[in-house]
């Protein structure tokens, strides 16, 4: 009894590395972010939200693993060798059927939350539509053969949240067009300075940093051109864009807020873009902190302290916690 315990919970953890499950908070609190601008935390509504977002997550970053291992590319990635595809431990088959079926499960989901929830149901439907189609292509090969692989899955991203904005909005206002192009520019330099970042040393033909002369020397990250580019991103991200939403409703502890992000971002930001030597595992605590703290920046500028603080509370320990049951870290996946 003990071992059959033991190997369907090596299992499920085998299934929940497959979904990425440790960043689940970054889709749940993309989408409950903007619908809690015009909504109540306590609600029905927010915990089907909230658990919807949580399957989504799991769905999508899987079929993201799935067609990475499907196509070839992390087969050949030393890094990946203990993912539960590549070892083996979850079959091609059996991740196809899950996953395929999840999605179009996710699909209909998305539509029935849309058509009760939403006071202007079209909006959040094309949403829904650019979301899964952007996501889709970019999972389905654009990640690894477009050198511009970064834009569909910032547009996918950005329209996950215009779905939340509209589940509790008519229109886009001055600050749902800002907070859509925080998330664009967010996972524009995720996707293109830190992922590919971590990434350089396989040489891929979507990996921009390449093309800009970056590249890994005796051990030594030399940036090139990506020095400015990744400077340029982070100051439109969370000063720029920050400071814009922070002016829509000003108030002191917000200001003081932004201005410690700020500074610790540039902290990290220091990190990610200047000659140094490489250290895979320093390489991704750092980009986890960046990740975490570009994710929770907008939070207070757009809700009230108990519920902001509420929502990062439950992101920080959904994180560790996840981290350290899946990958045996606290900090960052080993990915």
């Amino acid at each position: 009894m003990h071992l059959r315990l033991k190997t369907l919970t090596m299992r499920l953890r085998d299934w929940l590395r497959l979904f990425r499950a440790q960043t689940g908070p970054a889709t749940i609190l993309l989408i409950l972010v903007p619908y809690l601008a015009n909504a109540k935390l306590f609600s029905l509504e927010t915990f089907v939200i909230s658990l919807f977002a949580l399957y989504t997550h799991w769905i999508s970053f899987g079929h993201n693993s799935l067609m990475d291992t499907a196509m070839g590319y992390d087969l050949a990635d030393p890094s990946k060798s203990h993912h539960p595809l590549v070892a083996e431990r979850i079959s091609m088959p059996a991740a196809h059927n899950v996953i395929h079926w999840g999605l179009c499960v996710s699909a209909v989901l998305a539509i029935l939350i849309s058509l009760n929830f939403s006071p202007t149901p079209i909006l959040a439907l094309i949403s829904i539509f650019l979301w899964f189609v952007f996501g889709y292509a970019y999972n389905s090969g654009l990640s690894k053969e477009c050198l511009f692989s970064f834009l569909p899955i910032s547009i996918c991203f950005s329209a996950m949240g215009a779905w939340g904005w509209f589940l509790s909005h008519n229109f886009l206002d001055k600050l749902g067009w800002l907070l859509l192009a925080y998330f664009f520019t967010t996972i524009l330099f995720q996707t293109s300075l830190s992922g590919h970042l971590k990434e350089l040393e396989l040489g891929e033909r979507s990996n921009i940093l390449v093309k800009m002369g970056a590249k890994i020397e005796h051990g030594y990250f030399l940036p090139g051109k990506a020095t400015f580019y990744g400077l340029c991103i982070k100051l439109v991200n969370i000063p720029i864009l920050g400071s814009l939403m922070l002016s829509e409703n000003i108030t002191p502890s917000r200001a003081i807020w932004l201005a410690l992000i700020t500074m610790l971002s540039c902290y990290l930001l220091a990190k990610l873009v200047l000659p140094r030597r490489y250290v895979r595992e320093k390489e991704l605590r750092n980009m986890s902190l960046m990740e975490i703290l570009t994710i929770f920046t907008p939070i207070p500028l757009l809700l009230p302290w108990l519920e902001a603080g509420l929502l990062m509370l439950f992101g920080v320990i959904y994180f560790w916690g996840m981290n350290k049951l899946l990958w045996g870290v606290a900090s960052h996946p080993r990915v």
